[in-house]
């Protein structure tokens, strides 16, 4: 069936088989093969800003904790002793300086050294504390986001490649996002790759899907919905590579269609921009991304939550953190640009969570569509049906163009998505590129 699948891509039929979406066996597989060795967004360094400070966060099923040591550096431990491997720490924030496991007492320190055993003298007299200390995974940082990694092959940098020419634009120039909340979250009953690959800039379901949306008025369906002249308000830019040559991730970007609808992605940015990309930045309005395998962020200037307050960005960054092949816990953070104020970033989150919590407009409109999709993936027939990524583009990359990827002036087809799926057979199957 895999091998099917990548035959497929290889010949561009980009046929999916439908079980891949929910498969005991392929879950399994994404857990040793993609959350094992890729970089995960943890969350952010203002979530943990002083010595001590924590947060529990995951990476497929595994939890770890990520903390802000003593030493003011930030790691993350697997949250499990290393006795009999209970659960350390069950609460989702705090500050601590150390963690006593509730059944044995085993404690460790918050660099994560095992500093105390009751008995110790009496029954544990051979025992080597330095080796049995916390164990840690690799974190890095891009910016303030914090990722971590089981077992990375490359370092953040390298992975995320040249999916920080645009990052940037969005992390950076606009002197850096930070996080308005502490991530909402919601578990529902779909398979995470859907979330994913949706995200890596699917316009084409916006004009079915949520319809409603523009309908009824939050969002403008000119800014949003409308298949305005290609070539002067859009760009799709599909496959993203990183230093090895794989595909990473895929963007959209929308530009300011009238002046009723503001660039800088909506939010009041005053700066001097040395940088080329300050131009793009300034032109912006919207922008929706994955970064493989389960990172996205969408942002959308002028949008309404229905209320007679003015209009903000819908703003956030999200992780679709796999729970099982039918189960995805969505983890979002509203996000505004480090200078706008607390009033502006409250009106954001309000708006944000209208069109993206658990009850959004729409959130309810997409997770009601994945999760049929889930199901009806469940069962023995799936197997003999195969879905299709076929959409073609049709006008051809866009010239003069400074950034990598392949850009093209329009976002009506399904080359972004085809690049989430290309970077899922490499790591499936072992493929090189």
């Amino acid at each position: 069936m895999l091998r099917k699948m990548r035959d497929s891509f290889s010949n561009q039929q980009y046929e999916i088989p439908l079980k891949v979406i929910n498969d005991y066996q392929i879950y399994e597989l994404e857990l040793e093969k993609i959350f094992s060795r890729s970089w995960i967004f943890l969350g952010f360094e203002e979530e943990i800003p002083n010595k001590g400070d924590y947060m529990v966060r995951y990476i497929g099923p595994d939890p770890f904790i990520v903390i802000r040591g003593d030493d003011n550096k930030i790691r993350a431990f697997f949250n499990s002793c290393r006795h009999r491997g209970s659960m350390i720490c069950t609460s989702e924030y705090g500050n601590a300086k150390k963690f006593t496991c509730p059944y044995h007492g085993w404690s460790y320190d918050n660099k994560g050294k095992l500093i105390g055993v009751p008995l110790r003298d009496r029954i544990y007299k051979n025992l080597d504390m330095e080796k049995w200390g916390l164990i840690e995974i690799n974190v890095e940082k891009y910016e303030n986001l914090i990722f971590g990694s089981e077992s990375p092959r490359t370092s953040l940098s390298e992975y995320l490649g040249e999916a920080k020419y645009y990052l940037d634009i969005i992390f950076k120039l606009t002197g850096g996002m930070r996080p308005v909340n502490t991530p909402l979250k919601f578990t529902t009953d779909f398979n995470w790759k859907i979330g994913a690959e949706n995200f890596s800039e699917d316009r084409l379901h916006t004009v079915v899907t949520h319809k409603t949306v523009a309908d009824f008025g939050f969002a403008s369906p000119v800014s949003r919905f409308g298949y305005i002249t290609p070539g002067t308000n859009e760009v799709s830019i599909a496959d993203l590579k990183d230093t090895e040559g794989k595909v990473i991730g895929a963007f959209g970007f929308r530009f300011t269609p009238s002046e009723h609808i503001p660039g800088y992605f909506g939010f009041r940015i005053n700066s001097t921009f040395k940088d080329p990309r300050g131009n793009l930045l300034k032109k912006i309005s919207h922008t929706v991304f994955t970064i493989f395998p389960n990172l996205s962020g969408f942002i959308a200037a002028d949008s309404s939550d229905g209320s007679r307050k003015d209009r903000a960005p819908v703003s956030l960054l999200r992780v679709w953190q796999p729970l099982g092949p039918d189960k995805t816990l969505i983890q979002t953070w509203v996000i505004a640009p480090k200078n706008t104020s607390d009033e502006i970033a409250k009106r954001v989150y309000e708006i944000t969570v209208s069109h993206f919590g658990p009850s959004g407009a729409a959130e309810q409109d997409d997770t009601s569509i994945w999760r049929g999709i889930t199901q009806v993936a469940r069962g023995y027939f799936s197997k003999m049906n195969t879905t299709n990524l076929k959409a073609e583009p049709d006008l051809p990359p866009l010239e003069g163009w400074e950034g990598p990827g392949i850009v093209r002036p329009m976002q009506f087809h399904e080359e972004c998505q085809r690049t989430f799926w290309r970077r899922w057979i490499m790591e499936i199957l072992g493929d090189e590129k």
